[in-house]
């Protein structure tokens, strides 16, 4: 039998969150990881936050297709925390290799405690397919990492599967901005002289969250002072063409935000409804106010960070770009995937190394990864969910549009 045939029974899956992979490359043993095996670059959608990127890596599938679109939710003109969306959340890559049979097992765990559990886990693990998942910062301690490594390698030996994957990369702030600050100034948000705070029934629109701008609807928010359809859509429209050429670093005069989105260009779905009414994309190395966020307003748009400040919220999805490392006998060595592909083909990527079946992924596994033996025995499927949208979903979104007064 081609050894490329074989179909891992063991596998060790790292996730050093936050971690660049020139932080770790030196160390010899992720270097004969890197040359055993293969690479591919990821990059998160809008809109960036932990929890949002959290979901694209370990369920294949965009938070909003479950009605999740930012951790930081507006209700009633206040944000509160929510760690999940308005449907039932999918299962994650620990659930989907339970369901196949796979005796897996998830840990939380600091570096200095990887050793130990890695330790506990080899000597326990029976001869059925078992696969560990341990989630950890790296920080500074590369000399446990290349000892894990080590323990790692020879368990799962040249028949299973050994990965190491970032969901993202903390990037450095150039500025931060507040973009109620600005809608203030240029009168879409209307202040009350003495105390500050918004009128809200002569406001037309306010940011919230990582890059949510959402107007002020009559009929869904409690003081709405836009009218649905026409005069909706115009304040949109105003704002996506006024903002990115008004809103401008006073320092370099540089425009501040890359592209604002309509909801439509972004997301479909049963909980299209529930998104915000624009996506707000900053240029690279500009992010939210931790103010802004909680539509609130700084004591200008533009604050400069502490030095060396870095974030993910925000950030614009370039520069968070994560990656995915794995060596498997159905993985070609040594190679670099060309293209950086979306996080949410992580799972469907290691679904497929380990032979195992899957449905309703947004993004297929990453082909260029994989050995022409491997994918002519095990071809890539499409699984990815429908973009068009079926007439039962269009009768739910002209309905939930409807009780809103859209229609």
């Amino acid at each position: 039998m081609n050894n490329a045939d074989q179909t891992p029974r063991k596998a060790i899956i790292l996730w050093l969150t936050g971690t660049r992979l020139s932080d770790i490359r030196s160390l010899p043993d992720v270097q004969a990881l890197i040359e055993r095996g293969a690479i591919v670059e990821l990059a998160p959608s809008p809109i960036t936050g932990p929890q949002s990127q959290r979901y694209q890596a370990l369920s294949g599938r965009s938070p909003a297709s479950f009605g999740f679109f930012d951790e930081l939710v507006p209700r009633n003109y206040a944000v509160v925390r929510e760690s999940t969306g308005r449907g039932p959340t999918p299962n994650l890559l620990p659930d989907l290799l339970r369901t196949v049979g796979w005796t897996t097992r998830y840990e939380e765990s600091q570096v200095s405690e990887l050793v130990s559990l890695l330790q506990d886990w080899t000597q326990s693990a029976s001869d059925e397919k078992d696969c560990l998942i341990v989630k950890c910062v790296i920080g500074t301690q590369l000399p446990d990492l290349a000892q894990v490594l080590q323990i790692a390698q020879t368990w799962v030996g040249e028949s299973g599967l050994l990965a190491l994957f970032s969901e993202t990369q903390p990037s450095p702030v150039k500025q931060y901005v507040n973009v109620n600050n600005f809608l203030a100034d240029m009168g879409v948000i209307e202040r009350d002289v003495q105390s500050g705070q918004i009128n809200w029934i002569n406001s037309l629109a306010y940011f919230a969250g990582y890059g949510q701008l959402w107007i002020n609807l009559l009929g869904r928010d409690a003081h709405g002072a836009v009218h649905p359809q026409d005069e909706y859509e115009d304040v949109r429209g105003s704002l996506i063409k006024a903002m990115p050429n008004k809103l401008r670093d006073s320092h370099t005069g540089e425009s501040i935000i890359e592209h604002i989105y309509r909801k439509e260009e972004l997301y479909v779905g049963d909980y299209l409804f529930c998104a915000p009414d624009l996506v707000v994309v900053f240029q690279p190395g500009y992010a939210p106010s931790r103010r802004s966020t909680c539509i609130e307003f700084d004591e200008t748009t533009i604050t400069p960070p502490v030095s060396g400040q870095t974030t993910v919220a925000g950030m614009h999805p370039s520069l968070l770009k994560g990656y995915l490392v794995a060596s498997a006998p159905s993985l070609k060595a040594n190679v670099c995937a060309p293209e950086t592909v979306p996080l949410t083909a992580v799972v469907p990527t290691l679904l497929h190394a380990l032979g195992v079946e899957y449905v309703g992924m947004e993004s297929p596994a990453v082909s260029t990864l994989f050995t022409p033996y491997y994918l002519e025995q095990h071809p890539i499927r499409s699984s990815t969910q429908n973009q068009e949208l079926s007439e039962h979903d269009e009768e739910l979104i002209i309905g939930h549009l409807r009780d809103l007064g859209y229609v």
